[in-house]
């Protein structure tokens, strides 16, 4: 998806720095060609890039992304985050290695791009941060405690940056998509993990396939870093040639009042407590500054 969306928005006219280490997506390994490659691409086209093979696994790889877009052209408009490695196992089979390594490149790596870069936007007007979860890190998924953690972490990142960004014409969002046959989904298929003969049914079925290409992903990218992005701190979805919101929402609930409540009470009140028919969408302002 990364390829995409970088040949999208150079497509657009958007200067890109196309990072890519070139690892296997379970982590490990280098391949400077990736990044090169796609950058050729786009010069091919008559479009303006750079390659940078640093690992967001360090402050400095990280941080060169915002150095190399400064260098070469004096600003930074937009980043987008799709960086991500997997370690799929059921959750009892699970490595502590497992987790941390994912939990480090998909979500402090996330914050590794995005610190240097909000500093910069923050001294020169303004910009376009977006970053890329999963479903999995909204709904969970098997074999993906790892990934769908790390994923669900990028949204109170990415929130809490909406918040901190606003006065500074900063807008951050995340971006939810759904493809088929990128080189991550295919090595995640090959490895054998659970459930893993089903996505091989999905990426062999080729009405699917189709509709789920990861070049379908990236005009919801364009939207989100442009000057005119209508939008901060929201979750959007970007599946097939569909595109939606999942939405962060609160329900009227039950109070006990001002005394203490039991846990009885609670039992007692239960339907009130998880009556959806009151929810309501819960906009950036609805708990900023609590707890």
């Amino acid at each position: 998806m990364g390829r995409c969306h970088a040949l999208e928005l150079a497509r657009r006219g958007a200067r890109v720095v196309v990072n890519d280490l070139g690892g296997h997506p379970f982590g490990g390994g280098s391949d400077p060609g990736l990044a090169e490659s796609v950058v050729a691409e786009i010069k091919a086209a008559g479009g303006e890039a750079v390659a940078n093979t640093a690992s967001v696994a360090t402050a400095d790889g990280a941080r060169s992304l915002t150095e190399q877009a400064m260098d070469e052209w004096g600003r930074l408009d937009a980043v987008v985050a799709n960086h991500a490695i997997l370690r799929d196992k059921p959750f009892d089979e699970m490595t502590l290695d497992d987790f941390d390594d994912v939990i480090d490149v998909n979500l402090r790596g996330v914050m590794r791009v995005f610190h240097p870069a909000f500093k910069v936007m923050k001294s020169g007007g303004g910009g376009r941060i977006v970053a890329i979860t999963s479903s999995a890190g909204m709904l969970g998924a098997h074999a993906q405690a790892n990934y769908a953690a790390a994923k669900s972490g990028l949204l109170g990142l990415t929130r809490s940056i909406a918040l901190e960004g606003a006065p500074h014409n900063i807008k951050a969002n995340i971006v939810a998509p759904g493809a088929l046959g990128t080189r991550m989904h295919l090595a995640m298929v090959e490895s054998a993990t659970y459930h893993a003969s089903a996505d091989a049914d999905l990426v062999r079925n080729a009405k699917v396939a189709a509709s789920l290409k990861p070049e379908r992903v990236s005009p919801i990218i364009a939207v989100l870093t442009h000057s005119t992005c209508p939008v901060t701190g929201e979750v959007l979805c970007s599946w097939g040639g569909w595109y939606g919101r999942f939405g962060i929402t609160r329900n009227a609930g039950w109070s006990g009042g001002a005394e203490l409540a039991t846990a009885e009470e609670i039992v007692d009140h239960w339907g009130k407590v998880v009556d959806q028919s009151s929810a309501r969408d819960a906009g950036l302002d609805a708990f900023a500054g609590q707890h």
